[in-house]
């Protein structure tokens, strides 16, 4: 049975044969429960080619720790942002081309490429129109993990890289998608996948400036972006934003609009569903915490919100996550 599941899977996400023959060693034991979880998406779903897996550590690492991982074939102009997230979340572009934005820089991708996205920074990232991207992705945390990455010239500044060997990224992946189940057995083996990522990252990283930007933000939006990030549980009005940059709130919505492709208010309440999305798959937080955590009003306004957007309430899109095929 393994070995015509990952026949399948080969076929799905179009590995090579030698990757194939990395995940069948790899994946032994493993790949019917993944592939039933597949399986078991509804078609839409299937579309976008997506697994994921996320882990809540029971024993902690602070040094540096794994929190998820997962694959996505993406559609074309799909999106991803803006969104917060609360780890280092380091993409591997394995084909196709992409736009990722953080800050005032804007990096356009390709494969061989990847990016980094930063604790704490709003970013927002698209597939190409015409060569829509496929990446894996692994999101780290703990204290040592900056300093790891600058060892590595990644840094506020400097979040692209180009690099080799795609395939292993993919492979080993793929065989932390397996270490799905509870306990010190499967935590370890995840703690192991962290530091064999960053090793592999360290040996197949080219040292070449990637940074691509098709232009500077303007600051005053520069300045609005963060404080939207930073204030996230605050929601703060364009008249509070306004007041806090000494600007007309008129000219302030219309420099914004300009410079983002959508309101203010739009960009902000898109912020705090998508970091509320986030929390419902990765985390055990209760709807009420998470509505008071994203800056809504309480548990009704916020599932209404979050129904409207994403045509679910929010009890019932945890549920069908299952913390399987939501891209993060």
């Amino acid at each position: 049975m393994p070995s015509l599941i990952i026949i399948h899977l080969s076929n799905l996400f179009k590995m090579n044969e030698e990757t194939t023959n990395q995940i069948q060693l790899l994946f032994s034991g493993f790949c019917f429960i993944i592939w039933i979880k597949v399986l078991s998406k509804s078609k839409e779903e299937l579309m976008e080619h997506s697994l994921t897996l996320v882990k809540s550590m029971q024993f902690g690492q602070e040094d540096c720790f794994f929190a998820f991982c997962g694959y996505s074939k993406t559609e074309a102009h799909h999106s991803f942002g803006p969104a917060i997230r609360d780890v280092y979340v380091i993409h591997i572009v394995l084909e196709g081309r992409g736009t990722y934005s953080v800050g005032n820089q804007r990096y356009d991708l390709q494969e061989g490429q990847g990016f980094v996205v930063p604790p704490g920074q709003s970013v927002f990232y698209q597939a190409d129109g015409e060569e829509p991207w496929s990446y894996v992705w692994m999101g780290l945390g703990g204290h040592l993990l900056p300093r790891y990455l600058q060892a590595l010239g990644l840094q506020s500044g400097q979040w692209s890289f180009e690099l080799s060997a795609l395939q292993e990224f993919k492979a080993l992946v793929f065989e932390s998608l397996a270490y799905e189940g509870s306990g010190i057995t499967a935590e370890l083996a995840l703690q192991r996948q962290v530091y064999r990522f960053l090793e592999l990252l360290s040996q197949r990283l080219k040292q070449t400036s990637l940074i691509t930007e098709s232009r500077r933000v303007n600051p005053y939006v520069q300045q609005v972006l963060e404080l939207l990030s930073s204030h996230l549980p605050e929601s703060l009005s364009v008249q509070e934003l306004a007041q806090k940059l000494a600007l007309h709130p008129t000219y302030l919505s219309r420099l914004f609009k300009d410079e983002v492709g959508k309101g203010i208010k739009e960009y902000s309440n898109d912020l705090r569903l998508n970091m509320a999305a986030d929390l419902l798959t990765s985390s055990q937080l209760s709807v009420e915490e998470i509505a008071n955590k994203t800056g809504f009003a309480g548990t009704q306004s916020f599932s209404k919100a979050f129904k409207k957007a994403r045509g679910q309430s929010p009890l019932n899109f945890r549920k069908a996550s299952s913390h399987l095929g939501q891209e993060l």
